[in-house]
């Protein structure tokens, strides 16, 4: 994910070659690369800077991109580069260690030089040794392109070497280029390698082909970047590449096998002619894959205009604030939903409680209306337990006391016999349970006796009124059968 987004900018290359300038303007994207121009600005250094500088601004108003500002790939034979093995140590210590050993790392002497260094993430080194590109150039070398530059209104951002810009190139395309590799710019009598192995990391050096043959410059980088037969490297040749032979432990490949293929290219445009060109501009759209090592003084640096990120800026933000709308939409929709399950579950509640509040004092009315029937009820029960044994009870039977309560009566008196008593109050209506509560006493009149008799539980329906049709057939029926039962001697 973080390369993607490392790969994703657009950038405007400038590569000097010889007496003139290649330049290259490209839009990378993770999904590919497109080419949007390319023009050579001819004889740059004969002519007035104001005129090829003018020649540049239009080349890149028609493109939409005069925002942006160039980085420039310096001839090779101009700039040295080494590579500098050190211990691991922090970024401070790092630089002076750097500055330190600068002196054997180049061949100008006491001439002034800028310099820059970077570390390669190429190979992997072991955890106590860090691979260092340092990258040389003399200050007036520099200070004079820049001045070119600077007159010909032509805003720069950095000073690069080809080396930096194919490693940029290389890792927009691969997390991890497939080494050994070998890319070669082959022009005249010069050729410029530059490599990547396992275990050894970047390398890269100019040969003199008029001193050095091209067979000694291939075996040079063969040993330098300590290939083998079993595994050999692929090469890739911009420029003349028809004046170079193949070399055992190579492998010729196009271009378009390691490098980003362009998706989209004018028809000027050719990859196997421009790729140092394709390569710088790539660098400068994707600058953070690189080494980042610009031999341009800080104080001299061009930054892109700020107003190129206003569109991508409102785009992100208005991405943001949809994010936050998509991400805030459940809380604010879930809480207005909670809202309302709370309103209706507190209305709801209401309800019930109004409900059960009535269902309590409907319960304590009707257990009061039941009460009041029962007290109304208790007057004529009572009424008619008294009729029943004043009827029941035979005359020959003298009272002394009766108590009427809640449970039930207690009769005392006297009687010539009082066992017969027990079975006339049980078969009354209103009464059962019939018992001596004490022992039958014997006197000059009869028989003393105490009776205690229960309720029975009837309901006042039960219970004939006093003075109904029902009642006195009832009681006639009731006469009868204790006349028939006396006369008839019947149990």
């Amino acid at each position: 994910m973080l390369n993607a987004v490392k790969r994703w900018g657009t950038g405007c290359g400038i590569e000097i070659r010889g007496h003139d300038l290649v330049v290259v303007a490209v839009k990378s994207r993770p999904g590919g690369v497109r080419i949007l121009g390319r023009c050579v600005i001819a004889g740059f250094r004969t002519r007035e800077p104001r005129e090829w500088g003018a020649e540049y601004s239009r080349f890149l108003k028609e493109l939409g991109l005069d925002h942006v500002a160039a980085t420039v790939c310096l001839p090779r034979r101009e700039v040295i580069v080494r590579r500098l093995q050190l211990p691991a140590m922090s970024r401070k210590e790092t630089a002076a260690a750097v500055a330190l050993q600068l002196e054997t790392l180049h061949p100008f002497g006491d001439e002034d030089i800028y310099h820059a260094y970077a570390p390669v993430n190429g190979g992997r080194p072991a955890a106590d040794r860090v691979s260092l590109m340092v990258v040389i150039a003399e200050s007036s070398v520099v200070d004079g392109y820049a001045d070119r530059f600077a007159a010909a209104g032509i805003a720069a951002a950095s000073f690069s070497v080809a080396a930096a810009a194919l490693h940029t190139a290389l890792r927009v395309r691969w997390d991890q280029p497939p080494a050994p590799l070998v890319i070669g710019d082959l022009r005249a009598d010069r050729l410029e390698l530059y490599g990547e192995a396992p275990g050894r990391g970047a390398w890269t050096s100019e040969f003199d082909l008029a001193a050095v043959p091209a067979g000694r410059a291939m075996q040079l980088a063969y040993s330098d970047l300590r290939l083998t037969p079993a595994a050999p490297a692929a090469l890739v040749v911009s420029g003349e590449s028809d004046a170079l032979p193949e070399f055992p432990g190579f492998e010729k490949k196009s271009a378009e096998a390691l490098l980003p293929a362009p998706l989209e290219s004018p028809r000027e445009f050719d990859l196997s002619r421009d790729l140092a060109a394709m390569a710088v501009a790539l660098e400068s759209a994707c600058p953070y894959l690189g080494w980042r090592a610009n031999l341009l003084p800080v104080g001299r640096r061009e930054a892109n205009s700020r107003l190129m990120y206003a569109p991508t800026a409102a785009l992100l933000a208005l991405l943001c604030l949809l994010g936050l709308a998509f991400a805030a939409r459940p809380l604010i929709q879930n809480g207005a939903y909670a809202g309302r399950l709370e309103a209706e579950t507190n209305r709801l509640d209401r309800i019930v409680f109004e409900v059960e509040k009535n269902h309590k004092q409907t319960g304590d009315a009707q257990e009061k209306l039941e009460q009041l029937q029962r007290l109304r009820a208790r007057t004529e029960i009572d009424m008619r337990m008294l009729s029943e044994l004043s009827e029941r009870i035979p005359d020959t039977v003298w009272l002394d006391n009766l108590e009427v309560d809640d449970s039930g009566i207690q009769i005392r008196g006297t009687a010539p016999e009082a066992a017969p008593l027990l079975a006339f109050i049980d078969e009354s209506l209103t009464l059962t349970g019939a018992k001596f509560s004490r022992s039958l006493s014997v006197t000059e009149d009869g028989e003393r006796f105490q009776i205690a008799a229960e309720r029975r539980p009837l309901s006042l329906t039960a219970v004939p009124p006093l003075g109904s049709a029902a009642a006195a057939a009832q009681d006639a029926g009731e006469s009868a059968g204790g006349v028939e039962s006396a006369e008839g001697g019947q149990p």
